[in-house]
């Protein structure tokens, strides 16, 4: 059973233990690899404000289709079949812009997040208290407390941008050679308040085999017919914490005994203290670049690794990693 619906269905994200998954005609649904167990979420086309909405990882195509970016969990089906709460990540028809819904147990329709953002990089939840929280450009966070089912409560916290980050962004990682992607999780309470992180993952467009990013126009050579095969690589990370007196974020160096863990799944920040499977202070990544994996059969789903926060080195995952992962591997954590 697992298997067939693998091999049928292609997988959009990793919550709770849980695979989030796109059936045949593109209706999302939860699988619990460890279970079995199949939960059906509300089908496409009730997501908000889009009609006949179809979903496609990917690039967004000419009719201006939505894709579904990422999806999360507040609470844990595993837990409590009848309380939890989806929250869904999807393109609009405006490029670059990406909206947020959700559902709870037992919704047979997607409901609008009505957000003063323009778009969104990233959600995570608390699960213990029911809050989502949003990141956008700023960086901006809004925290929505999802116990009111009909009309969830809303504030935002904005603090100042880090200066490092623009300073890094501009100089040491220019747009037109790198992209970045922004992350938001939350430190495990264990009681006490948790704190917000902030990781941005800096990504070369196009990378030689010799590790130099060169421009796309670079990779077209006079002598060969085919142009030079140059993917997309990590290359560094930057972390930030937000203080939840001052409101501003700081720089953050070392995560001391705990790491974090990126990709298509909900971000994660896990302890490391008594782990034999994860090193201190790193942050182990996986591809989520969805609007350019598929563009070439040479690779995609290959970026991957363990970027040390104490000495900035990048280790592969995995040991003779290969240049195209499909599907690319998602961090499952039970």
């Amino acid at each position: 059973m697992a298997s067939l619906i693998i091999q049928e269905t292609r997988c959009v994200g990793s919550s709770h233990g849980w695979l989030i998954f796109l059936d045949e005609i593109s209706n999302p649904f939860l699988f619990n690899p460890f279970s079995r167990t199949k939960i059906r979420l509300p089908e496409k086309h009730t997501l908000p404000i889009i009609p006949q909405v179809q979903i496609v990882r990917g690039l967004i195509s000419n009719n201006s289709n939505p894709t579904i970016n990422k999806v999360v969990l507040c609470g844990n089906p595993s837990l409590d079949k009848n309380d939890y709460a989806v929250i869904v990540m999807y393109s609009t028809s405006c490029p670059g812009q990406t909206k947020i819904a959700f559902c709870m147990h037992g919704d047979v329709a997607w409901r609008n997040l009505e957000g003063e953002l323009e778009t969104y990089y990233d959600v995570v939840c608390h699960d213990g208290t029911k809050t989502m929280y949003a990141l956008g450009p700023g960086p901006t966070v809004e925290v929505w407390d999802l116990n009111e089912r009909a009309a969830p409560k809303k504030k935002v916290l904005e603090g100042s941008c880090p200066g490092k980050l623009g300073q890094v962004s501009h100089v040491e990682y220019p747009s037109d050679l790198y992209t970045s992607r922004w992350y938001l999780a939350l430190s495990p309470s264990g009681g006490q308040p948790h704190e917000i992180f902030l990781a941005v993952r800096y990504v070369g467009e196009f990378v030689r085999y010799d590790g130099e990013v060169v421009y796309e126009g670079d990779t077209l050579t006079d002598y060969a017919a085919e142009p030079l095969v140059c993917p997309y690589k990590t290359f560094a990370f930057d972390v930030f914490k937000l203080e939840s007196g001052s409101k501003e974020w700081i720089d953050v160096e070392c995560l001391g005994d705990f790491a974090m863990l990126l990709g298509g799944n909900h971000s994660m920040v896990i302890p490391t203290k008594e782990s034999t499977k994860f090193e201190r202070s790193s942050i182990y990544f996986t591809d989520d670049y969805w609007d350019r994996m598929e563009e070439d059969y040479c690779y995609g789903g290959h970026d991957n690794g363990v970027y040390n926060m104490e000495d900035g080195k990048i280790e592969p995952l995995v040991e003779n990693q290969q240049d195209r992962i499909v599907p690319p591997p998602f961090w499952i954590v039970n």
